[in-house]
C-alpha cells in the first residue's frame, strides 16, 4: 500500500472490489434512530391526542409497525456492523478515529433509547409483567454504555491535544450530547429524578460549549464539506429533546422548556432559510 493510501485510512486498493463489509458504515445505524423516533413520536400522539376510538386504534397500529421495523433494522445493522467487527476489525478502528464517523459509535444506542420510549403498550406489559425491577434493568443496561463512551469522548475534548473539541468539532458531534437528553427523558419515566436531572445538566451543558465551538469556526477547525451540510439540522434535535426531556423531570412545560424549545424552533427557522438561500 503506497503512502498516499496509508494517509487516507484504505485497507484495499483504490482499483479493488471492496467487500460489503468494508462498505457498510456506522452511520447506517441513523435509519434506527430514525424510525425508533417515528415510533415514539405515534406513542406519544396516542396518549395526548383526544382522538375516537377508531382513529386511536389506528394510531396505536402505526406504532407497533413503525416500532417494529425500527427493532429490526436494528437487528440486521447490529448483526451486519457485528460481522463486520469479527472479519475487519482495523476497519471498525479507523472508524472510531475518524471525527465523523466517531460519533455514530453512540447511535446504536440512542436507537435503543428511542425504541425503549416507543415501546407498544401491549409491549411493554408483556416485558415488564408483574416486576417493575426488570424495567429498571434495561434502563440501567442502555445507559451504562452511553455514559462510558461520554467519559471518553468528553475527557478527550477537555484534555485531548489533536482530540480537543476545537479540533474534531463537526455537526455530527451533537450525536455525543444528543444521547444525554434522550436518556434524561427515558430515566425520568422510570421516576428516577435525580439522575435525570444530572444527565440533562451535562448534555445541556456540553451542547452550550459545542454550540459555540461550531458557530464561531475557529480556525483550528476544519470546514464543513458540502455532503455534511444536511446533518446540520442536528442543531435542532438538541434543543428539541431537552425541552421534552425537562418538560418530564419538572412537570410542567416551564419557563426553561419553553427557552429550549423556543432555540430549536429558531434553529430550524434559520437552517430551513439558510439552506434555500444557498442552494440557489
Amino acid at each position: 500500500m503506497d503512502s498516499d493510501q496509508n494517509h487516507v485510512g484504505l485497507v484495499l486498493p483504490l482499483d479493488a472490489k471492496w467487500p460489503f463489509l468494508l462498505r457498510f458504515p456506522i452511520s447506517w445505524f441513523s435509519i434506527s434512530i430514525g424510525l425508533a423516533s417515528q415510533a415514539y413520536l405515534w406513542k406519544t400522539l396516542a396518549k395526548h391526542l383526544p382522538c375516537i376510538e377508531i382513529v386511536l386504534h389506528l394510531i396505536n397500529q402505526m406504532n407497533m409497525i413503525v416500532w417494529t421495523m425500527a427493532m429490526s433494522s436494528l437487528i440486521i445493522i447490529t448483526y451486519t456492523y457485528l460481522m463486520k467487527c469479527l472479519l475487519y476489525f482495523e476497519a471498525v478502528k479507523r472508524e472510531f478515529r475518524d471525527i465523523v464517523r466517531s460519533n455514530f459509535f453512540f447511535a446504536p444506542w440512542v436507537a435503543c433509547l428511542f425504541l425503549a420510549l416507543g415501546v407498544p403498550p401491549d409491549i411493554m406489559r408483556w416485558i415488564i409483567g408483574k416486576d417493575e425491577r426488570v424495567q429498571d434493568g434495561w434502563v440501567i443496561m442502555l445507559m451504562v454504555p452511553i455514559i462510558g463512551l461520554e467519559l471518553k469522548v468528553y475527557g478527550q475534548w477537555l484534555l485531548g491535544g489533536k482530540d480537543r473539541l476545537s479540533e474534531v468539532a463537526n455537526p455530527c458531534t451533537h450525536l455525543s450530547v444528543v444521547g444525554n437528553f434522550i436518556g434524561s427523558l427515558l430515566v425520568a419515566k422510570v421516576g428516577w429524578q435525580e439522575l435525570a436531572t444530572f444527565l440533562w445538566a451535562v448534555g445541556i451543558i456540553h451542547y452550550l460549549v459545542l454550540f459555540v465551538t461550531l458557530y464561531q469556526r475557529l480556525p483550528s477547525s476544519m470546514s464543513v464539506p458540502k455532503e455534511l451540510h444536511p446533518v446540520f439540522f442536528l442543531f435542532v434535535a438538541a434543543p428539541s429533546t431537552a425541552s421534552v426531556a425537562w418538560k418530564t423531570i419538572v412537570g410542567d412545560f416551564d419557563y426553561l422548556s419553553r427557552i429550549c424549545y423556543f432555540m430549536g424552533l429558531f434553529l430550524y427557522t434559520a437552517l430551513v432559510s439558510a439552506h434555500h438561500i444557498f442552494s440557489k
